[in-house]
């Protein structure tokens, strides 16, 4: 698992299992940055589930999911989304793929989430 009380201030750290990744870079001011590429349902999820948990138990005071590089995502990744928010002032940056934009409205999470426009947005909030 991911360790982020280990690493210094500034620092990166990437996980893969099979066709997707997740890259968690953590900046300056307290800010990580986690970045799912590929395809996410089952085990990937849970990838994702496990650099948020570590993220949660850092110094990080705001999470940015950047979920521009998610090519595919089923409810897998939405429930460890919604687990997440408790221990995280989390924020989806955009623009969302539409696969994951229809996931939320249809499941009527939208308004759980905040959703910025883009990874300079989500910066800003």
């Amino acid at each position: 698992m991911l360790d982020l009380r280990k690493r210094p201030s500034l620092g990166s750290d990437q996980r893969a299992v099979g066709r997707s990744s997740v890259n968690c870079t953590t900046e300056g001011g307290g800010v990580c940055v986690i970045t799912p590429a590929g395809e996410f349902e089952g085990e990937a999820a849970q990838a994702v589930r496990e650099v948020l948990e570590a993220v949660a138990h850092s110094t990080a005071r705001k999470t940015i999911i950047d979920c521009t590089r998610i090519a595919f995502t089923d409810s897998a990744l939405l429930h460890v989304l919604l687990d997440a928010r408790p221990a995280h002032r989390m924020i989806l940056a955009g623009p969302l793929p539409r696969q994951l934009d229809v996931l939320l409205t249809r499941t009527g999470t939208t308004h759980l989430f905040v959703i910025a426009d883009d990874l300079t947005a989500a910066h800003c909030l």
